[in-house]
């Protein structure tokens, strides 16, 4: 385990739906970035579907993960959205924004794509927080060095 490893962040399943194809990715890399206005930052893979679709999107949901919401993320984060569609397996509701938000979601925040910025393989999307709903109020999952997935 290296330094990098140290850093802890609640688990979140993002989600899009673009052109009438919703998909979801579990992410360990995201931050709040603003506090007024309300903006956070994802950070996704190049190589991963849900890039290609974000690039395309006009925004996206976080939906951060309870203890209920465990096979969700692994499965969320271990399958490809390009060849199953992942929301046929879990249950989910539509959010304000037209975002599926999978059972097992405590809390999601709804956002406005504002910016884009390459890191290395990744690409960080900054969005603006348009909606934000607690669902339950319950700890999150945490991604770290003992890791829940």
């Amino acid at each position: 385990m290296d330094a990098l490893g140290k850093l802890y962040t609640s688990t979140a399943i993002v989600t899009m739906n673009v052109d009438e194809k919703m998909n979801g990715i579990t992410v360990a890399w995201l931050t709040r970035v603003s506090w007024d206005p309300p903006m956070v930052a994802i950070s996704i893979g190049k190589t991963r579907y849900s890039h290609e679709l974000l690039l395309k999107s006009q925004g996206f949901a976080v939906c951060i993960m309870g203890e209920e919401g465990r096979e969700a993320a692994e499965y969320f984060g271990t399958v490809s959205g390009r060849s199953v569609d992942k929301f046929k397996k879990f249950k989910y509701r539509m959010g304000k924004g037209g975002y599926p938000i999978p059972e097992g979601t405590i809390a999601y925040l709804e956002c406005k794509i504002t910016g884009k910025c390459e890191a290395g393989d990744h690409t960080i999307f900054i969005g603006l927080v348009e909606h934000q709903e607690v669902l339950k109020d319950k700890d999150p999952l945490i991604f770290g060095e003992h890791a829940i997935i």
